[in-house]
């Protein structure tokens, strides 16, 4: 499932960050849409904005985390000041549906379109009266 976010421009240095974070696989939809909305209000509060939202679902764990074996996975894609980011940890921190989370600055600009999944040349069948025939040889 992909969200899309707003974006919040507001004077100052803009950077751009990737965030993964797990929550409790057990958390309904409901509180998962209230958490989901309070972490926008904190980014937002905080002169940042969200480029995307990837709800990667709910995925095996390598080791146990809160004694669960599973986590619903989230990625996002935000812009703002640094001053944010500090906010955003914290949130996430205090949070007890937060299983773990990770967040990355990027080196440069991205946009929308930089995240639309890019699309592959899908290989065509060649058709029956243009394929070689094929002629076996048996050695004697």
């Amino acid at each position: 499932m992909l969200l899309m976010g707003l974006l919040n421009h507001k004077e100052g240095n803009m950077n751009f960050y990737e965030m993964m974070f797990i929550q409790n696989p057990d958390l309904g939809e409901e509180d998962q849409e209230k958490l989901l909305t309070r972490l926008k209000n904190t980014i937002g509060k905080n002169g940042g904005g969200i480029i995307r939202i990837d709800d990667m679902g709910t995925r095996g764990l390598t080791y146990r985390i809160q004694k669960k074996p599973r986590g619903h996975y989230f990625l996002m894609y935000l812009e703002g000041p640094g001053s944010m980011i500090h906010e955003i940890e914290r949130f996430l921190r205090i949070d007890e549906n937060i299983m773990r989370f990770v967040i990355v600055k990027l080196d440069r600009h991205i946009s929308r379109a930089d995240l639309e999944p890019k699309v592959e040349a899908k290989a065509e069948p060649i058709p029956e009266n243009q394929q070689e025939e094929v002629v076996e040889e048996h050695a004697e």
